[in-house]
């Protein structure tokens, strides 16, 4: 083959291996560069007890979410936990406990930045901040050995700024409590014990 000829082929072949290099990085930089996308759309379904509509206001929109949920039960207990996160980072953590009724209900995420704490209505113990909520449900009766347990719901999410979430993060309680009241002190409140 001669000179000429080697050039020109060697040149063809270098504006095919650019313009080959130049729509793939294209694709992959459009494949990066996607808008990050409400949590409904990436999980395909709502989780922490809570309706998609809520989580999508609740959770920021990401590349990538996560979900987590555990419930254990033992004798005269029930736990149960819920998790989202978004990008590597926790959102959003939901805890659902029954205890003796002589503990008294944490409060977390009421620090300064995070609001006003208020009154939950509809629950004689409760309270909410931008990014959190706890509330107290009587689940049984004391029967004269300080025996009575209560349901201790609390829910927190981190984000940059909460804006208006406060209402949201409420509902999320609600959800949990409704979701777990019949199970944790009705239904099944403790194991079996064995004779």
């Amino acid at each position: 083959m001669n000179r000429p000829l080697r050039i020109a082929l060697l040149a063809v072949l270098a504006v095919v291996l650019i313009a080959v290099g130049a729509v793939g990085g294209a694709l992959s930089k459009g494949e990066d560069g996607k808008a990050p996308k409400k949590f409904s759309d990436l999980s395909g379904d709502t989780t922490c007890w809570a309706p998609g509509s809520v989580l999508d206001r609740v959770v920021p929109a990401s590349h990538y979410a996560d979900r987590w949920k555990r419930l254990t039960r033992a004798e005269f207990g029930y736990n149960a936990q819920c998790g989202i996160t978004v990008d590597g980072k926790q959102v959003l953590r939901v805890s659902v406990e029954q205890r003796n009724a002589a503990h008294k209900l944490d409060r977390v995420g009421t620090g300064p930045g995070h609001g006003e704490t208020k009154r939950v209505p509809g629950f004689a113990q409760g309270w909410s901040s931008q990014d959190a909520v706890g509330v107290v449900v009587p689940c049984t009766k004391d029967t004269g050995d300080d025996d009575a347990t209560n349901l201790y719901v609390k829910a927190q999410a981190w984000r940059k700024t909460y804006g208006t979430l406060r209402a949201d993060m409420v509902r999320i309680a609600q959800e949990a409590v409704k979701a777990h009241r019949t199970a944790a002190c009705v239904s099944a409140p403790a194991l079996d014990k064995l004779d």
